[in-house]
């Protein structure tokens, strides 16, 4: 079964940040993508707050982030960034839901 894909607002606001500066970057994240389209469980399992995500190693130091939807048969692309920075984005994503 193939998966569909879904964005959110932050993934594609990263993505713009990196598309013009590292076209191999976006060509290694393009077919890791595609490749979760087949086999959504091939990203490592979060921890703690973050275990509903999972994250996916793109080209040396970049992580994808990413969540995997049954019920709609979707993968959602939630960030993408160096890795020593998206991990703390996405805690201050997660308490930030929590406070509305």
């Amino acid at each position: 079964m193939v998966y569909g894909l879904k964005y959110t607002r932050i993934f594609k606001k990263q993505i713009e940040r990196v598309k013009k500066k590292d076209k191999a970057l976006m060509e290694e994240l393009a077919k890791k993508v595609k490749k979760l389209q087949d086999v959504p469980y091939s990203g490592k399992p979060l921890k703690y707050r973050l275990s509903h995500y999972r994250s996916l190693r793109i080209k040396g130091k970049y992580r994808l982030i990413y969540m995997v939807d049954e019920n709609e048969s979707e993968v959602i692309l939630v960030a993408f960034g160096h890795r020593e920075e998206i991990y703390k984005l996405m805690l201050f994503s997660f308490e930030e839901e929590r406070k509305e």
